[in-house]
């Protein structure tokens, strides 16, 4: 880190215009109501107070932008900002994982893109340009990347004609729709109650009175109005806007989605509202997961998931998607592009030991099960529970059955789950450490877990293969442990 390198380029000027829009809803609606309101000054000062507030925004984001530089030093990125503290910062070349480009509304409506640099930081972006033109995000990709790796930096030409190259996986619009039909979800109900609680103080009645709710079921009762039609048509509006939701996040996140072939990974775009383009380079991928469900499964559609290192603090384990909804032939092209993964052949895959089952079954059965015949004996309506009891045993019963998993020669395939069916697709060299589980009832049932850990996952996202008998776990992990040795 160089105090030589020199910021010599600033961001587009129309950076000034976009910040100045995004503040207008807090500076000159929000903050003149506030003031008018405090202050006492009557509502004729309104008008005086927001355009003051307006000429504010403007100047400082006319300030921010120009006090904020950026430039490619011999030893990284370096960002200098600030209007009265100036800070310099430089970001090795070395550390820098990924260089994402991103489009949001306003930023595709002035045609310019936002520059994220990640660096694997707890997940943190360590630097972000907000905004450049095109062709400048497409030079500081090159350049970081080529720097980082060594090359010789590419002209934004040749990048602009990669641009139009062939995608080996695109979503059109039909498929979209449907993979949000799939994405059926309730999460607008919290929403809704969420925004109901907010309002709680001016609505006139309590929202978490349960009587509210009880005397309204009776009422409509007594007037024959709550019948078995009202509550087949209460649930399939409740269904419909279900799939309605999952159809408006799926236009807004997997709009245009296209999966191309880079140098060394691959280029992913997409995106309705914000439109982001990622690299994902092939050294960063660990594994992959290939997903799906009983309905999916049976229409013959999948998602396939890279994980990646970065952004490992994440929930998702640093997963990125790369076809959110593909049949097993546009899975396996993907695959064959990235020159590390493939699908397993078709019946390779061994169950782990019959009592993998059992071993479900004890705990999450046994003891609910003894809970509720103690508690019938004293209750009898309690014993009315049995049948969330059988319910969850059949439960467990499907998604354990299908557990199975291979080593085949360069790689580990691990299949878990019915109702999220997930098959492992684990490349022996990523594998980074081994590890052989026994717990108490695993002992007495003669069992052991392998866990195979890998870079850039979860404690919860790493593939395991649970319950092997004794002899079999321990094949398994010998193999891995040679196969690590030899790396």
């Amino acid at each position: 880190m160089s105090m030589d390198d020199v910021a010599d380029r600033r961001l587009h000027p129309g950076t000034a215009l976009i910040g100045f829009i995004k503040g207008l809803p807090q500076m000159v609606v929000i903050l003149p109501l506030i003031a008018t309101r405090a202050s006492g000054l009557g509502w004729h000062m309104l008008l005086p107070i927001a355009a003051g507030a307006a000429a504010l925004l403007a100047v400082l984001a006319w300030l921010r932008w120009r006090q904020f530089r950026y430039g490619i030093g011999a030893d990284g990125l370096v960002i200098e900002h600030g209007m009265i503290g100036r800070t310099r910062r430089t970001i090795p070349f070395d550390r820098i994982q990924d260089v994402d480009i991103e489009r949001r509304p306003l930023h595709r409506l002035f045609g310019l893109a936002r520059v994220r640099v990640e660096t694997g930081a707890a997940g943190r972006d360590e630097g972000v340009l907000d905004s450049v033109s095109l062709a400048e995000a497409d030079r500081l990709r090159a350049a970081i990347r080529a720097a980082r790796d060594g090359g010789a930096v590419s002209s934004p030409g040749v990048i602009a004609v990669e641009r139009k190259r062939d995608a080996i996986f695109a979503m059109r619009l039909p498929r979209v729709l449907l993979l949000g039909a799939f994405n059926f979800s309730l999460v607008y109900i919290a929403a809704i109650f969420a925004a109901l609680n907010t309002l709680d103080n001016f609505l006139p009645f309590d929202l978490d009175d349960p009587e509210l709710y009880l005397d309204a079921a009776r009422d409509r009762a007594t007037a024959g109005l709550l019948t078995p039609l009202l509550a087949v048509a209460v649930v399939m509006v409740a269904v419909l806007l279900g799939v309605v939701a999952g159809v408006a996040r799926a236009l807004s996140r997997e709009y245009g989605f296209r999966l191309l072939a880079e140098d060394g990974g691959f280029r992913r775009e997409r995106g309705l509202f914000t439109r982001s383009e990622v690299v994902i380079p092939a050294r960063r991928v660990q594994l992959g997961v290939v997903e799906s469900g009983p309905i999916r499964a049976a229409a013959g559609w999948s998602a396939l998931l890279l994980q990646t290192l970065g952004e490992g603090g994440k929930a998702d384990g640093g997963r990125q998607a790369a076809a959110p909804l593909a049949g097993n032939t546009e899975i396996a092209a993907v695959l064959a592009t990235s020159r590390l993964l493939r699908l397993p052949a078709p019946g390779v895959l061994q169950p782990v030991s019959r009592r993998h089952i059992w071993r479900a079954l004890g705990p999450r059965i046994g003891l609910p099960l003894i809970a509720i015949l103690v508690a019938g004996l004293f209750q009898p309506w309690v014993w009315s529970a049995l049948v969330l009891v059988a319910l969850g045993a059949v439960l467990i019963v499907l998604e354990r059955r299908r557990h199975r998993y291979r080593l085949d020669g360069d790689m580990l395939f691990i299949q878990r789950g019915w109702w999220r069916r997930r098959l492992w697709l684990v490349p022996v060299k990523r594998i980074q450490l081994v590890e052989l589980r026994r717990g108490w009832l695993q002992r007495r049932l003669g069992l052991a877990s392998v866990v195979a850990d890998v870079a850039g996952g979860t404690m919860l996202s790493n593939p395991i293969v649970e319950d092997l008998r004794e002899v079999d776990a321990g094949a398994l992990f010998d193999a891995l442990r040679e196969a690590a040795l030899r790396r």
